[in-house]
């Protein structure tokens, strides 16, 4: 491995460009660089919660491989290879592998689907950051990348008002006009005046918009660093920019990042507001050029204008006192999160629980008093030390380090003379093409179309009808800036601290349309503000790299792609044609053997089908599928409590000594119900009743005993037992003792 000589006077003869190699390298890069800006513009309009459990992103994992073998494609003929690639880039390579060591260990002990899902997507995490540190050379290429994203910013937020100001309130008073319809039109079905339904019709009024996201914390964390960015630049981009135009910039430029701020305050998030306020004092003191004067008309206008979205927002009622007078609960809440991670993360402190693994072992650890079953501990580091395991925690550590220090040593380098000449990486890659950023923005919100279609839960209109043409505006007047305006070079690092401030309380860094910002970033930040010595690397190495790249990607689709895309098809077309689910649910099991979920919908069906005809085809059917769900999801509480519950049912309507059988199978189920999730006061209870009715009177009398100690110490409604099942342990305890 040889590197370019970073400065001339240290070598003897003048670097010589190679032609053939420069031809290569601008022939590819530019159409790459599209497709880089594509595929981070279209992650984020569709959701990216849920991605570990049905693989909705496993298409842009493809695509990245894609993107990386035509980049490599490039190398092809060249007499060699120059590559950025430092300290830096070394510890995320080294973080992938360790993620993906703890992916597999995980796939072959617990549920294999959710684990080999986030396996891929953190892989494309690597990728996306190692790709966008070849690809982004120019400036002017760099700036309108950064524009873009701030102009999909604005188009989320532009979504997000869309939602809070017509399409929420509009789904509201269909609900409260017919709720029945309105849930079996979304799918879903709650008993009246269950604790679920309660719960679902308290969120259904909530207010804060979530735009593309699942969730309006995601929202906001995708906001806020987009936002300290975009002062950032209004602030100190603009030093080279004729005075009409920067006057021109900053009356438009505000008017786009007004609306990002009433977004984000809409969204409640409480970390978000806490990151973007550090975001924007660090964005003041270090992104100010020396020659900009900013007087007291400055922050007193933006103070005004803060206070007016506040009023605004509180007089439509999307901001009251509890997003203060909750924040000591919501703080409690995180608490107890991490409380529980932490003794997780001691019971598997080498490879984690393993990556999508998360949710179903938290439950073994969950307080009895926290709120939910959350997916991720709100915590990205606590995230990936639970999930990966500790090395993979201090390769993390180690990578934002890195970036640290060669961002802090740019900065200290700035104050010396330098006689360095260009970087030969950016002579040998040819001119400065914004015009394919541009490009590739169009193209990314192209793309999410149908890839959004294709996920369980596609972008709603308003990205399209007010968040696109609110995106092209914002391109619009943001191209003068990246046409002549400045990159402040300690911004990237900023909106990087902001985002990960808002992931050190909201968590979300294995969401992809989160993620994507983290690692952009951090790219942009490595390429402006502390560019690595490029290294020249032999024509084999290209070559070595492309049949890396192309495995990868043949063991994606053989492991993942295919299987998922298959299964989730006939996962779908079974819940739109009753008549042949059983068999579209059949077709979706074998297409997919790692995932449990085709097997819970056949457990669903076979059992509904033996409860109306009494068959015993039915019966050994549905015992079929629920062995294959519990096998392939060996840790979910849930799907062993409904198993247990089945199996009772079953014992109830069945003969002896059959039932004895079944009755043993639920005395399982449940046993195990308990044992994944000690706190849920409904799975002691039950299995309280089960001991009971098999005579293990002292077993009974324990559980139920714990059951009403925990539904007395939950504060929250939908963790409590229903009252006919406490009125029933109560009665039993009485009439034994």
């Amino acid at each position: 491995m040889k590197r370019l000589p970073h400065n001339r006077a240290q070598s003897k003869d003048p670097p010589q460009r190679d032609s053939t190699s420069v031809a290569g390298m601008d022939r590819w890069r530019p159409w790459c660089l599209g497709g880089l800006c594509a595929l981070f513009v279209a992650r984020p309009l569709f959701p990216s919660e849920a991605t570990a459990i049905r693989g909705d992103g496993l298409t842009v994992v493809m695509l990245w491989l894609a993107l990386a073998a035509l980049w490599l494609l490039g190398a092809i003929g060249r007499a060699r290879l120059a590559l950025r690639f430092g300290w830096t880039d070394a510890a995320l390579v080294i973080l992938i592998v360790l993620h993906t060591i703890a992916a597999i260990w995980a796939a072959s002990r617990g549920s294999p689907r959710p684990a080999i899902n986030m396996l891929w997507e953190w892989v494309a995490f690597g990728l996306s950051f190692l790709l966008a540190r070849q690809l982004l050379v120019g400036q002017r290429e760099t700036r309108m990348l950064v524009a873009a994203m701030i102009a999909l910013a604005v188009a989320l937020s532009g979504d997000g008002l869309y939602q809070y100001l017509y399409e929420m309130p509009a789904t509201r008073a269909e609900y409260q006009r017919n709720p029945d319809k309105a849930l079996r039109d979304a799918g879903l079905w709650f008993e009246k005046d269950t604790p679920s339904r309660k719960l679902f019709e308290y969120r259904l009024q909530s207010k804060e918009p979530f735009a593309t996201f699942a969730l309006p914390n995601s929202l906001a964390g995708f906001l806020a660093p987009w936002l300290v960015v975009g002062v950032g630049i209004w602030v100190g981009g603009l030093s080279a920019m004729s005075p009409l135009r920067r006057r021109l910039f900053r009356t438009g430029a505000a008017l786009c990042l007004i609306l990002v701020a009433a977004c984000l305050l809409l969204t409640k998030s409480r970390s978000a507001y806490l990151a973007t306020l550090l975001g924007l004092i660090l964005a003041g003191l270090f992104c100010r050029g020396r020659a900009v004067r900013i007087g007291w008309k400055t922050p007193l206008a933006a103070t005004g204008v803060l206070a007016a979205l506040v009023a605004a927002a509180i007089a439509l009622g999307g901001l009251d006192r509890e997003v203060l007078s909750e924040a000591g609960k919501s703080l409690g809440y995180r608490l107890q999160y991490w409380h529980a991670t932490v003794r997780m993360i001691l019971d598997y402190p080498l490879l984690g629980c393993g990556p999508g693994h998360f949710r179903d072992h938290y439950t073994r650890y969950k307080l009895p008093e926290a709120s939910e079953e959350i997916s991720d501990p709100h915590n990205f580091l606590l995230e990936v030390w639970a999930t990966a395991g500790t090395p993979a925690m201090l390769a993390l550590v180690a990578l934002l380090v890195c970036f640290a220090y060669e961002v802090l040593r740019d900065r200290r380098e700035q104050l010396r003379p330098s006689h360095a000449a260009p970087d030969e990486f950016v002579a040998a890659a040819g001119p400065d093409r914004p015009v394919f950023v541009i490009g590739g923005m169009t193209a990314g919100f192209l793309l999410a179309f149908p890839l959004g279609w294709m996920a369980d839960a596609p972008a709603g209109w308003g990205i399209w009808l007010v968040g696109l043409p609110l995106a092209a505006l914002t391109l619009a007047l943001f191209y003068p800036w990246a046409d002549t305006g400045q990159l402040p070079k300690s911004l990237p690092a900023i909106g990087l601290l902001a985002l990960l401030v808002n992931l050190l309380a909201a968590g979300g860094i294995g969401f992809p349309g989160v993620a994507g910002t983290l690692w952009m970033l951090m790219a942009v930040g490595l390429n402006t503000s502390a560019p690595t010595q490029s290294r020249l690397l032999p024509q084999w190495a290209g070559l070595a790299g492309l049949a890396a790249t192309v495995l990868l990607a043949v063991g994606c689709y053989v492991t993942a792609y295919g299987p998922v895309l298959q299964s989730q098809t006939a996962l779908r077309a079974a819940a739109r044609d009753p008549v042949r689910a059983g068999q579209l649910l059949q077709s979706a099991a074998m297409a997919d053997p790692l995932s449990a979920e085709p097997w819970i919908h056949l457990s669903t069906l076979t059992f509904t089908q033996w409860r109306a005809t009494n068959a015993q085809t039915a019966l050994d059917q549905f015992d079929l599928c629920m062995a294959n769900a519990l096998e392939l999801a060996p840790r979910s509480s849930p799907i062993w409590l409904e198993a247990g519950d089945r199996y009772w049912e079953v014992a109830n309507k069945t003969a002896a000594p059959e039932a004895n059988r079944w009755k043993t199978k639920a005395l399982t189920a449940y046993r195990h119900a308990v044992e994944l999730y000690p706190s849920n006061a409904a799975a002691r209870a039950k299995f309280a009743i089960a001991l009971d009715a098999t005579g293990d009177g002292a077993g009974a009398d324990e559980e139920a005993s714990r059951a009403l100690e925990l539904d007395r110490l939950t504060p929250h409604l939908d963790k409590k037992l229903p009252d006919e099942l406490r009125k029933r342990l109560l009665r039993k305890k009485s009439g034994r003792n």
